[in-house]
């Protein structure tokens, strides 16, 4: 019979003694959600951070399947690669992997990897995260872990690939609500959240508008401050969007730090007037984010315009990945324009919304 990965579920998890003695689960302090982490020896990969129990070859999907990404490793032929390989994988011993976007992307950042820094209980860690990310992100780890009183051993950088983490820990992934639960908890939004942003993607590669500084007199004259997020701190970022009630952005990262600011704010998205159903999840994000905070969150219908693709696939490694049809179309690699009449409008009269 062939090798195979094994699932396990978390009742059986639960109910094993076995198994269950790789957990430590804890809760934090002043919300009911729990804190899940593997420790032990384990194999991982660092695209879709899915652990493989070494004793065994265990897996389990229902802590670390994010963004149903774990189909593959069930394949016949990733079957067969694995055991196939020895396990000849380069070696990493105590660490705790906290893990980062491979692409430095900051919603995947924010949203699934950061809050498991809050799992961290001892006082001295090192942690490992993906070459690729930023130092804009590693001093925000390095800043939260301060304020924790939690010693930074080392940063462990992980190249992509598989690994073979010994005498390790791995958090589990948070579902949607656990995730937005915890970061309430741990940064709490102004009470006199008062501010109106416009948030600039002009140092952007696309989903920029292209025509937006034909509306900065308009911005001022209304009492919107134009901000870049890419030329802030991650800390500075947050700080700006918990005092924030009012938000026009095109669709971006920048619209991550909804996370962060108050509850029931406005909110304005630029972005294309009609959305492929294919695409929608992806464009949906930051409105989720909206609902769960109760905003008042609607949509600023924008013509798109191309963008010159070669440029940036040269740029970018993942992009070459990615057929060149599938680029030309994506609305996700293309730049906004707004309409001068309707955009002022909107301008005018959202501020006094």
């Amino acid at each position: 019979m062939a090798n195979l990965l094994k699932k396990v579920d978390k009742k059986t998890i639960e109910e094993n003694s076995n198994i269950k003695k790789f957990f430590k689960v804890t809760k934090f302090k002043n919300i009911n959600v729990k804190k899940i982490l593997l420790c032990g020896d384990f194999f991982l990969d660092t695209s879709n951070y899915f652990p493989i129990l070494k004793d065994h070859h265990l897996t389990f999907p229902g802590l670390y399947d994010w963004d149903l990404s774990s189909s593959k490793f069930y394949t016949k032929e990733f079957n067969d690669n694995f055991f196939s390989n020895n396990f000849s994988y380069k070696e990493i011993s105590d660490v705790f992997v906290l893990g980062s976007s491979p692409g430095n992307n900051y919603y995947r950042n924010i949203y699934t990897f950061l809050n498991r820094l809050f799992f961290i209980g001892e006082k001295k860690i090192n942690i490992a995260i993906h070459r690729n990310t930023s130092n804009k992100f590693r001093d925000f780890i390095s800043y939260l872990l301060d304020i924790k009183k939690i010693k930074l051993g080392k940063f462990v950088f992980l190249d992509d690939g598989f690994y073979l983490f010994r005498n390790s820990q791995i958090p589990a992934f948070l579902n949607f609500r656990d995730t937005m639960e915890v970061y309430q908890d741990m940064f709490r939004p102004s009470t006199d959240a008062k501010n109106n942003i416009y948030v600039s993607r002009r140092n952007a590669r696309w989903r920029r508008v292209i025509n937006e500084s034909d509306f900065y007199s308009d911005f001022y004259k209304y009492g919107f401050d134009v901000i870049d997020f890419e030329n802030l701190t991650i800390a500075e970022q947050i700080k700006i969007s918990q005092n924030t009630k009012r938000i026009i952005a095109p669709n971006g990262s920048g619209l991550t730090n909804l996370i962060f600011a108050n509850p029931k704010i406005n909110v304005i998205e630029i972005r294309k007037s009609q959305i492929n159903k294919e695409f929608l999840k992806l464009y949906n994000k930051y409105k989720r984010i909206s609902n769960y905070k109760k905003n008042e969150h609607n949509f600023f219908a924008a013509s798109v315009v191309n963008n010159d693709k070669k440029n940036f696939i040269k740029e970018d490694k993942s992009l070459k990945q990615l057929d060149q049809k599938f680029l030309l179309n994506h609305p996700y690699y293309k730049n906004f324009i707004v309409n001068q009449g309707e955009f002022q409008k909107l301008i005018k009269n959202f501020s006094n919304y």
